[in-house]
Parts: C-alpha cells; structure tokens; sequence
C-alpha cells in the first residue's frame, strides 16, 4: 500500500471514529430524553384523571373491564428499525388505574418521540458519509501534493547512483521533505567531490605505477647492466687465459674478485628492489621492530638529526595488509622529512587501541611549503590509508612543525590470528 493511501486511510479512521462516537451521544442523549418526556406525561396522566378522557402525548389509555385481560403492548413503530427503537426505548411499567366496572390502563407511547430521534440520525449519519466522502476526496488531492517531491527524490537518487548530477526538488516549502532534499542535496555535492578525487587518485596511481616502472627499469639498466656485463667480460677473460697455458695467480684473483663484487652488487641491488616492492623482513619480524631498525639506520646516517620513536606493539599485527600499511607510510613520511625540509628533530608514533591505529610523524623542518603540490609519494599514503578506510592529514603550523598523520580503522586481533600472523 502507497504511503498516499495509508494516510488517507489513517485520517479516514479517525473521522468514522470520531463520527460514530458522535452518533453514540446523540443516541444516549435522545435515549434520556424520550424516557424522561415519557415517564413526566406518565405522571401527569396518573395525576390529572381529565387526561384519560383527553388526548394525552406520548400515553395511551384503554378501559379493560373486569375479567377482561390487560392486552400487551403493541411492538409497532411505523418506519423505525427495531433495532433502533431498542436503542432509544426499553419500555416503562403499565399504570392501572381503577374506575366502575373495571380499570384505566395508561401506557407509554414514545412511537412519535422514537421517530423523531430516527430522522435526525438518519440525517446525521448521511450527512457524516458526505462530508466523509468530501474529507476522502481532500485528502487524495492534498496527500498527493504534499508527496509529489517524495518522486522527484527517487529520480534524484536514481540519478546519484548513476553517477549523474541530482537536480534536487524543493520540497514544495514542507519542512520535513525540505530537510530530506537539502540531506540530498548534500550527499550529491559529497559524492561529486569523491568521483572528482577518485578521478584523480587514479591518474595519480597511473603516473605512479609508470614512475615505479620507469625506475625498476633504470635500476636495471644502469646497475644491473653494467655488472652483468663486468662479470661476462672477466669470465671470457679467465676462460682466455686458461686456453693458452696457467692462468696467473694474481689476475686469476683479480677477475675472481671482480666477478665475487659484482655478484655481491647484483645482490644488493636485487635486495633494494624488492624491499621497495615490499619489505622482506614483514615476513618473519615484527614491523615495530622493522620500524626501530630503520630509526636506527636513519639516525647513523643523520647524526646531527634527533630521532625519536615510540611504538606500541599492540598496534601491530592485527593484519598484514595494515602492518604494511604502517611501513610504508612511516618510511615515506620519515624521508619526505628529511627531503623536504631541514629538521633538528623527528619523531614517530604508533598508537593503537580496541578499535584503531594512529601513526603520527612529526618534524620541525618546515614543511613543504603552501604553494607545493602533493607528490606521488603523498598520494600514495593518502590512498594507502583510505584502502583501508582511514583518514590520513598533512599539517604544518606557524612555527614550521609539520604533522603526518594516519588513522586506521582496524580493530584488535583475536590471540589466534597474532600467533598465527606472527
């Protein structure tokens, strides 16, 4: 059932509600006074004995003669309902009075009294079923304007999860049905700003993917080529000399080392590449600890850096996905410290409760500045966080320290899934 009909439906119960109850007094109320009309021209025929003779209202008199029975009274009300009648009148008691030869039986005759009472309800109860018919007949048309926008709302949603924009309705000025367009209205200016940042972020892993590539690539070429190439020259080198007689003790060495360093570069080369890909050591240490070493390493290499850190280990192992999460983003927002700017202090804080984690970097090194774009490197973080359906935020205050900080919304591991993960 429409809500346009379950409304109509409710106000048009409560108006038969409130018309029969209507209908209920005035029957009490006739039902009152016909006895009490009744029962006073009972008593004045009983006390005026002229009356018998008379015509009295509302009393009928009849002489029954000794021996004679008393005859019932008679059922009869002319155009009047029985159920009705019974309603309105239950009857009074018979009033005998005695005369020669016999007895005046005086009874109660409301017949007119009753027919009255029967008229004016008919009438009420038709007009009642008019002005119901009327109130139904507002209603349909009133109802059906009042939530025309309830439609326009659909076809904005509709619209919305196309990807269009909403063209959001008025809400003819009902303020309930303004309210929910103006929430609309909002949720579609929300999702135009997230299509336009999702757009964005996506050229933005593009470039970033083509980058990473770009720069596997030169490694390759400008590392790894080289080496290879030293170890095919010494390698043809000894199998030369070994041709044609005892290779030298010393140049035999010699190329040996070569061959041993460029191995040991290729080695090395290979490590920074795929700890770039993804860290090594997230499979069989614990990230804080991962995190504690590269502090470490940072601050032999920065010695006139103060670092600090301060990590709780409850904060990891709740997934793999989040520990490297946390990785990433604290070595890309460690080394875009010290890249961007010339801090004397930095700091790195990992909290973590029933609920989340919170990474905090901080640096007083003054920030990139607010005229410079946001790299990949920050895209990358922003969209690390958000995959995981966090918030990450960049702020830098007057006095140039500069805040990295990324809320993820994991909640706390069962012992089972630690051990396991660990």
């Amino acid at each position: 059932m429409s809500l346009r009909w379950r409304i109509i439906l409710l106000v048009m119960l409560a108006a038969a509600l409130s018309a029969l109850a209507g209908l209920a007094v005035t029957i009490g109320r006739a039902r009152v006074a016909v006895r009490a009309e009744t029962e006073a021209a009972l008593n004045q025929a009983r006390t005026q004995p002229a009356v018998i003779t008379g015509h009295a209202r509302h009393v009928t008199h009849l002489f029954v003669a000794d021996g004679t029975a008393i005859p019932p009274p008679s059922p009869s009300h002319p155009g009047v309902p029985g159920w009705f009648v019974a309603l309105i009148w239950d009857g009074a008691p018979d009033i005998l009075l005695p005369a020669p030869g016999g007895q005046w039986l005086l009874r109660a005759d409301p017949v007119d009294e009753v027919a009255e009472v029967w008229s004016d309800t008919v009438a009420l109860a038709w007009t009642a079923l008019v002005m119901l018919a009327l109130l139904l007949a507002a209603l349909h048309v009133l109802v059906g304007r009042a939530l025309a926008p309830l439609h326009g709302f659909a076809q904005a949603l509709d619209r919305l999860a196309q990807g269009q924009a909403a063209d959001m309705p008025t809400g003819d000025g009902i303020p309930e049905l303004t309210a929910i367009g103006q929430r609309i209205a909002h949720l579609d200016r929300e999702l135009t700003v997230a299509r336009a940042e999702n757009a964005a972020l996506s050229h933005s892993l593009i470039a970033l993917q083509d980058q990473e590539r770009a720069q596997l690539a030169r490694d390759l070429h400008d590392e790894l080529g080289p080496m290879l190439f030293g170890i095919r020259v010494d390698a043809h080198a000894i199998a030369r000399a070994a041709g044609t007689g005892p290779v030298p003790a010393g140049d035999a060495t010699a190329r040996a080392d070569a061959i041993a360093n460029a191995a040991a570069g290729i080695r090395d080369l290979s490590r920074r590449i795929l700890n770039r890909l993804r860290p090594m050591g997230l499979d069989h240490l614990h990230a804080a600890d991962i995190l504690r070493d590269l502090m470490d390493g940072l601050a032999r290499q920065h010695a006139d850096i103060r670092f600090t850190a301060s990590l709780d280990d409850d904060a990891f192992t709740r997934s793999e996905a989040a520990d490297l999460t946390l990785y990433r983003i604290a070595h890309e927002a460690l080394l875009n410290a010290l890249r961007h700017g010339r801090p004397t202090h930095v700091s790195l804080s990992i909290e973590g409760d029933d609920q989340g984690v919170i990474l905090r970097v901080t640096d007083n090194g003054g920030g990139l500045g607010d005229d410079a774009p946001p790299g990949h490197g920050i895209i990358g973080m922003r969209e690390r966080v958000r995959a995981l359906g966090g918030d990450f935020t960049i702020l830098t205050d007057d006095a140039g320290l500069t805040l990295v900080q990324a809320t993820l919304p994991v909640p706390l591991s069962s012992p089972r899934t630690q051990e396991h993960h660990g």
